[in-house]
């Protein structure tokens, strides 16, 4: 199964994001597909609208795999050493060696672990200035199918402006939160 395309819009008003949540639940769309990342958090979640997780601000997956990728090239460079050196013939066993590469592929996708939780996530830091300005970004993640349903709601909203797309959420994962989401919070009835 395919990612979604996330669509993001920035806005200077709540009101008007909420209305287009409203529209786009009217004709599909799942609350877990819409999200708002804004300086006011609290204030959004009173016009009904669905925060961006915190674990999204970061770029902790990023770092992560890179961690992971650097990691194995290591652990293979200390194998591959140890092979060609005959030092596991000299010790009598691969068992020391096979536990450093394990350790240093361990250290390293730890680390970018770590340097991921520190770094803003790769696709929001061009949306920093205008946030940090009091605007609001509104972030939809698409099916292939609901984009002609998006674009038109969207053009009915000239004062939101278009900023792009990227890779989106798995369509499991937008499922498994629109199920969380249905048990966390009642249904509400939408005016």
């Amino acid at each position: 199964m395919k990612f979604m395309v996330r669509h993001y819009y920035l806005s200077d008003s709540l009101w008007e994001l909420e209305w287009i949540e409203r529209q786009l639940e009217g004709q599909g769309f799942s609350p877990a597909q819409i999200h708002v990342l804004s300086q006011q958090p609290g204030l959004a979640a009173r016009f009904r609208l669905l925060p961006l997780s915190e674990f999204w601000l970061y770029d902790l997956p990023h770092y992560l795999t890179r961690g992971l990728a650097l990691g194995l090239v290591l652990a293979g460079g200390v194998l591959l050493g140890v092979a060609y050196s005959g030092w596991h013939e000299a010790v009598g066993s691969w068992l020391p060696f096979t536990m450093l590469a394990l350790m240093v592929l361990g250290f390293c996708t730890w680390e970018g672990g770590l340097i991921g939780l520190q770094s803003p996530h790769h696709h929001f830091g061009q949306f920093h200035r205008a946030i940090d300005s009091g605007q609001h970004l509104l972030l939809v993640d698409v099916e292939d199918r609901q984009e002609s349903t998006l674009n038109g709601i969207m053009r009915s909203h000239p004062m939101i402006r278009p900023r792009g797309t990227s890779r989106g959420a798995h369509p499991g994962w937008v499922k498994m939160e629109h199920w969380w989401l249905q048990r966390r919070r009642p249904v509400q009835a939408k005016d």
